[in-house]
């Protein structure tokens, strides 16, 4: 077990223990779609706003400051009628704050606000020794090297894809680091001096390209030019205490291995320069690096997030603006759902279709002890949440396990890229996160034209379950993922199918009424359809699954043709057979059909659906006594029915329309004696 001196860093800045699971002096709230964004006007005076409720309320509550939570969200950002751009924060002054939860009640009290939320703290993941054992064991675990032979490297193919960007959503990265310099990604849409690059080598140094610094926001592809101007290889979002700035390094004056070294050490992991006899390898080994600090430097001591999801948002619009996709990693978070985090993810992922991983926790923060607990990011929907193990798989009982958990990953020991050109060995669910983000970096490197949610599917589907042979205790079954992120698997792989149930085709044994009646056996072919934007189904099987007792299956398995996107087929030589028993009541009975295809090793597509059989009961019309005669007595019955003396059961108002026409009358009668007359 690992020794837990290490984590004091969990102690941050303003008054934080180890179990604040809120911000103390802020909440956010979120105004309805209806209502137009804030008018806020900052003065000697204090603060205003245009809603004369609204500013009543903040004054009578001290309010220090009132501002927008992502300052460059704009209408179209939104998820449902959560409006990015209508979200704000609330500072109370430190020597006035109020019961938070009675801030939040009062603010929901307000018909003009759609929600309070309390502000959750997000700290980075990660706990820094001074250890390197085995350097760079990960990569042989996850056989990354396997995956890099996919490319001809000695022919000049090079592993990884320049326009895929993996982005460092951290502490800020010191991106002049002789092992990152040469993936950092360059915004071209900001190249003013049209030179072919934003980052120029002079005086000894690194610099942003001064012919670039124009003062200008060139993309702006958020309709606001005064946002991100000269975003020329990332964004801080926070800067010294608030301000946001085009220069994404750590603080300085900090020691190199701080936490203010996590984001550099993330982003070792995502795409440190490989192949070039220094330092260190990354998975992606030619993917791009972009640097978003979220951490404000005037913190003390160890900091944590203070801008995590505007950016989350300005990476994956950055990215979907450059490039179309961004690979954002995480490797921070805590505990508490909010509704706006969630929403900044869904309009990050669905609309500018980034791909989100996050670290899943470091188990107990006062110490080294597994913890079963959803942390967030990691835990949101549209995120691949990450657990980290040691070193053969082993999961070393100190991190946390949870049903949300997608995947696993190595995160012990693991030697990456510091400040100032040095390099370290950490351990953490931070870096298990990276690892797993490079190696989609390197997926989507060799399918180019996969999909954010066929790369998701992809990466988890590939992973090795063996994890749970290593580790069998129960209580960790289905809790760390899929299984150990597989980069060489992966990439083998094919695109998995997209196969749906679209119905069936029956044929009934001695059949006499077109429908399912008891007693009666049926073979069942079922057809099934692959979408046109995944792979292709090879080696179909399906089973037919039926729990009732009602149902016998005679035969429950088959195979299908191999199915191309766009096509559809069915078990047309071998069906299904099922015999409903003569006693199965009228009534659908419903039946589960599991589907598998493309299986290679531990890897297969499977799938379920629900198939509904319609059982109708065995009627002899105009028998309404159900005695299995046609006589005077069913005569009598019917005529009850026809003048009301008799409450009809469902039963026999079926056995009643002897006719078939939906109506029981006296033709119905007529009927009924011509039968017992022609008996």
């Amino acid at each position: 077990m690992l020794r837990k001196a290490v984590l004091t860093f969990f102690m941050v800045a303003f008054g934080l223990t180890a179990g604040t699971q809120y911000r103390e002096n802020t909440v956010l709230f979120c105004l309805k779609s209806t209502i137009s964004p804030l008018q806020i006007n900052k003065s000697d005076r204090g603060i205003t706003v245009d809603i004369p409720e609204l500013n009543s309320f903040l004054a009578d509550i001290q309010a220090r400051n009132v501002e927008l939570w992502i300052p460059f969200a704009i209408e179209a950002d939104h998820d449902g009628d959560i409006y990015l751009n209508r979200i704000y924060r609330i500072t109370l002054n430190e020597t006035s704050r109020q019961a938070l939860e009675a801030v939040r009640s009062a603010l929901n009290s307000f018909a003009f606000v759609h929600s309070a939320e309390l502000e959750p703290v997000r700290r980075p993941y990660y706990t820094p020794n001074d250890y390197y054992y085995n350097q760079q064991w990960f990569l042989q675990q996850i056989h990354a090297n396997d995956a890099w032979d996919f490319w001809d490297v000695n022919g000049g193919d090079i592993p990884g894809d320049p326009t895929v960007i993996l982005v460092s959503v951290d502490t800020g990265v010191d991106w002049d680091h002789v092992d990152l310099i040469d993936r950092i990604w360059q915004n071209l849409n900001e190249d003013a001096d049209g030179d072919g690059h934003t980052l120029e080598y002079s005086g000894g140094q690194w610099i942003l390209d001064p012919g670039d610094l124009n003062n200008i926001d060139d993309d702006d592809w958020d309709n606001s030019p005064s946002t991100f101007v000269d975003d020329l290889i990332g964004w801080d979002l926070s800067g010294w205490s608030g301000v946001d700035d085009n220069n994404p390094i750590p603080k300085t004056g900090v020691s190199n291995y701080s936490t203010w070294a996590h984001g550099t050490h993330v982003a070792g992991l995502l795409g440190a320069t490989t192949d070039n006899s220094t330092g260190v390898a990354s998975t992606s080994f030619n993917c791009r690096i972009m640097p978003v600090k979220v951490s404000q430097e005037d913190q003390t001591g160890e900091p944590y997030i203070t801008d995590g999801y505007s950016g989350i948002l300005y990476a994956a619009k950055a990215g979907y603006y450059s490039q179309g996709f961004s690979i954002l990693n995480n490797s921070w978070g805590g505990l508490g759902y909010n509704q706006y985090e969630q929403a900044t993810i869904n309009v990050a992922h669905d609309t500018y279709h980034a791909v989100i991983v996050a670290a899943g926790g470091n188990g107990n923060d006062n110490g080294w002890g597994e913890l079963e607990q959803a942390q967030y990011p990691s835990s949101y929907d549209n995120v691949i949440s990450v657990c980290p193990l040691g070193s053969g798989d082993s999961w070393n009982h100190w991190a946390t396990y949870h049903e949300t958990i997608d995947i696993a990953s190595p995160g012990e020991n693991i030697r990456s890229c510091v400040i100032n050109n040095n390099y370290a060995s950490w351990a953490g669910s931070s870096m298990a996160s990276p690892i797993v983000a490079s190696s989609i970096g390197l997926l989507k490197s060799y399918n180019p034209g996969w999909t954010t949610v066929q790369l998701e599917t992809m990466i988890l589907a590939t992973a090795d379950p063996v994890i749970y042979e290593i580790n069998p205790e129960g209580y960790l079954q289905g809790k760390l993922g899929t299984g150990r992120v597989d980069a060489e698997k992966a990439v083998e792989v094919g695109l998995f199918p997209s196969l749906e149930y679209i119905g069936d085709d029956l044929i009934i044994e001695n059949d006499t009424d077109g429908e399912i009646n008891p007693g009666e056996t049926v073979e069942v072919r079922v057809i099934l359809y692959n979408s046109e934007d995944w792979g292709t189904a090879t080696d179909i099987n399906g089973e037919l699954i039926c729990d009732s007792g009602d149902v016998a299956v005679l035969n429950g398995s088959a195979s299908f043709w191999d199915l191309e996107p766009g096509d559809a087929g069915l078990n047309e030589l071998v069906p299904f057979i099922l015999e409903f028993s003569n006693t199965a009541p009228p009534g659908e009975v419903v039946c589960t059909l599991a589907v598998t295809s493309n299986a290679i090793d531990w890897v297969a597509y499977s799938t379920e659906f629900e198939v509904v059989f319609p059982v109708a009961a065995n009627i002899l019309y105009g028998d309404l006594n159900d005695d299995g005669l046609l006589d005077i007595l069913d005569i009598l019955s019917l005529v009850g029915i026809i003048m009301g003396t008799t409450e009809p059961t469902p039963q026999q108002l079926l056995a009643a329309d002897m006719n078939g026409d939906g109506v029981i009358d006296i033709t119905d009668i007529i009927q009924l004696v011509q039968e017992i007359l022609a008996g």
